[in-house]
């Protein structure tokens, strides 16, 4: 004895859909979570190039003298930077060694230095 059931071909069809819907809800997710602990990885190494940056200028005008504008420039670039303005602290930092004839450590350094 054997019992047949039916189901309905609109059932099978809203099932179908809710499973791809699930499954592409699932994968966004996954997407979500890499974008952000890369965004974290990112944002860790933007400040330690700022503060890279920044250390060096102060290594090189650590002289005790008056505080010059320079000097607010490059403690408003490092806020800049602690406030997720990296790109814009960082332009500023790099401008301002370059132009004391101060050597820009390059990218990688940033990597060694921690």
């Amino acid at each position: 004895m054997s019992i047949k059931l039916t189901v309905p071909r609109s059932n099978l069809l809203a099932a179908a859909a809710i499973s791809a819907t699930v499954a592409a809800l699932a994968c966004l997710a996954t997407a979500s979570a890499q974008t952000q602990t890369q965004t974290s990885q990112n944002a860790k190494a933007d400040m330690a190039r700022c503060s890279l940056l920044h250390s060096t200028r102060s290594h090189y005008h650590a002289n005790g003298s008056e505080p010059s504008a320079q000097d607010v420039q490059a403690e408003l670039a490092l806020e800049q930077c602690k406030s997720g303005q990296y790109e814009a602290g960082i332009a500023t930092l790099e401008g301002l060694l370059r132009s004391k004839g101060i050597p820009v450590p390059p990218p990688e350094a940033t990597a060694q230095s921690r």
